[in-house]
């Protein structure tokens, strides 16, 4: 008989939807990968906020939305709390579970108020570590800026600067929200040294099992693969700048550096970047990411990434905190070679100096370095390329998943 496993995700899945979308296409993968394992029967939950979405069985799967129906007033105090969404996300969890009557639950991220059943029922939960609020709310603002920052650059617009506010206290509730998550839960599946002292410190009895991240098809597809240092100007690539966290600051002000030294490049950014955010850099800094070669060229589907990726010199990527990011893994299962900050897990996917470059956080200076130096260093670019990609397509292979993920549902569930 398949082991019943539940697996409760925060957006819409794109096997559900019937779409392509950019957002968590991590967990799309990881649900093909439990779809090869003939002794699980998977379901998914999900929250939605579309009534119309109705539980349906997909290629195998069993999809459960969750629609939140939130009250005005609901709404406007989940914007500086979680009382109303932590209510609503257990409830409706309990109520499925209840349906599915599972033997496991599978939960992704403690940021979230799901892994809050375990205090319920006594089906083992194990919670999938994706980030972590509670040392990223130590990392909110970069050196030098803070609230003030929002004031001086918005020009006293004031419903930006209280949504700011907002947000600043939002993330400090949601801190103690997940404090709350690693108290309920004591099994874990993580990837890297940082997440595993994490699972350590704040759960120090829980029992931890190291699964790898599962990623979109298409970065190991033989249609893409990194193409070489061009030999006009050097091409720089990051993914995502959508919060302070993932350092635009230095983002900027390395491209400043190199662009005072005359250095000959151009920096592409793929993803979101929101435009109170890209003020408040280019005011603080005094400086503008268009005038420094910096270009924001928006979300990207899969295809698009990996050939945008395939075309580049290296990837950048300058957040101040980070567990394991997959645009560094997707970047390096291309063969594309990598600059990094070292922070939180990158160092467990990026060993400095024999799979790319790791610099100090808040340093434009060593990492437009790191950039001068390695893109004029052929050598050094391809034996980058050539075992970053040899061992991030091991880590990430469906196979290497698959072993790891049975290892940890066996051992938890004892068979």
């Amino acid at each position: 008989m398949a082991v019943k496993v539940l697996l409760f995700e925060i957006t819409v899945p794109n096997r559900y939807s019937g779409s392509n979308g950019v957002l968590a296409g991590w967990q799309d993968s990881l649900e093909n990968i439990i779809l090869t394992m003939p002794d699980v029967e998977l379901f998914v939950a999900f929250e939605t906020h579309n009534s119309n979405d109705k539980k349906k069985v997909v290629n195998g799967i069993t999809y459960i939305p969750m629609f939140y129906s939130l009250s005005f007033w609901d709404k406007i105090s989940s914007k500086i709390t979680w009382h109303a969404i932590e209510r609503e996300s257990v409830n409706r969890a309990l109520s499925v579970i209840q349906l599915v009557k599972p033997d496991l639950i599978h939960i992704f991220g403690c940021e979230w108020p799901f892994g809050l059943v375990a205090k319920y029922i006594t089906i083992p939960v194990v919670i999938h570590i994706q980030g972590s609020i509670i040392p990223y709310d130590n990392a909110l603002y970069p050196p030098k800026y803070n609230i003030w920052n929002y004031v001086k650059a918005l020009n006293l617009n004031l419903p930006r600067i209280l949504f700011a506010k907002m947000t600043e206290l939002n993330n400090r509730k949601r801190a103690d929200l997940e404090r709350r998550v690693w108290n309920s839960v004591s099994l874990y599946m993580g990837r890297t040294q940082w997440d595993k002292a994490l699972a350590n410190l704040m759960h120090p009895q829980c029992l931890y099992y190291h699964v790898d991240e599962s990623l979109r098809p298409q970065f190991f597809s033989s249609l893409y693969g990194w193409k070489g240092r061009n030999p006009g100007k050097v091409c720089l690539f990051t993914t995502g700048c959508t919060t302070f966290w993932k350092g635009p600051d230095m983002m900027l002000k390395t491209a400043k550096v190199l662009k005072s030294i005359g250095f000959d490049f151009q920096w592409e950014v793929a993803g979101h970047f929101p435009s109170t955010l890209k003020k408040v850099v280019e005011n603080t800094e005094k400086a503008r990411f268009c005038e420094n070669n910096i270009n924001f060229i928006g979300p990207l589907q899969p295809e698009e990434l990996a050939k945008k990726l395939s075309e580049t010199t290296i990837y950048v990527h300058t957040a101040y905190i980070e567990n394991s990011p997959n645009s560094i893994c997707e970047a390096q299962s291309l063969g594309v070679p990598v600059i990094s900050t070292n922070v939180g897990g990158i160092s467990t996917l990026l060993n400095n100096g024999e799979l790319g470059v790791l610099v100090p956080a808040n340093d434009p200076w060593q990492m437009a370095n790191a950039i001068i130096q390695l893109s004029s260093d052929e050598d050094k670019l391809e034996a980058f390329s050539q075992k970053g990609r040899v061992v991030a397509r091991e880590r990430h292979s469906e196979q290497n998943i698959k072993n790891q993920l049975w290892h940890c549902y066996k051992d938890i569930l004892r068979i």
